[in-house]
């Protein structure tokens, strides 16, 4: 192998490797226990809405002030039309932030929009969901925070 076609090897070699480990996948999962998450929080917007769910435990740790824990998954159901058509969620991992671009940082937080059968939408749109909680750090990345230390069964 000549000296030029080895170093453009190790410099394609080098790019991909760098790709993946920037590149933008989300580890957020959904609940296989989903059936044991609570409505904590309701949106209405007419014909549109969207119901905000956690576990029990997990509306505990909020309202004792503490910070959610790795594991922490939060799931939005998505109403159209008076009709559910997917589901949003939003889960903390160890690290998980370290993965993503600095101007797309929410914490350890990552995003990802399943249909109602609980799979992956592929046509997902968690960019969406990653630029807007950007602006909720204060709140360890959430818009519910509140509801949630609000909530009362």
């Amino acid at each position: 192998m000549t000296l030029l076609r080895h170093l453009v090897l190790i410099a394609v070699t080098f790019a991909l490797s760098s790709f993946a480990a920037h590149a933008q996948t989300s580890r957020a999962t959904f609940p296989s226990d989903f059936d044991r998450y609570v409505r904590y929080g309701i949106y209405d917007r007419g014909s549109s809405k969207e119901e905000a769910f956690a576990l029990p435990d997990t509306i505990a740790i909020a309202k004792s002030g503490k910070a959610l824990p790795v594991g922490t998954r939060l799931v939005l159901g998505i109403w159209t039309n008076f009709e559910l058509t997917g589901y949003f969620v939003m889960e903390k991992g160890v690290d998980w932030g370290l993965e993503v671009a600095d101007d797309k940082k929410t914490g350890d937080w990552h995003f990802q929009q399943f249909d109602i059968n609980g799979q992956v939408s592929r046509g997902a749109i968690a960019e969406r969901c990653e630029s807007c909680h950007q602006g909720q750090a204060s709140n360890d990345f959430m818009f519910t925070l509140d509801q949630m230390r609000a909530y009362i069964p």
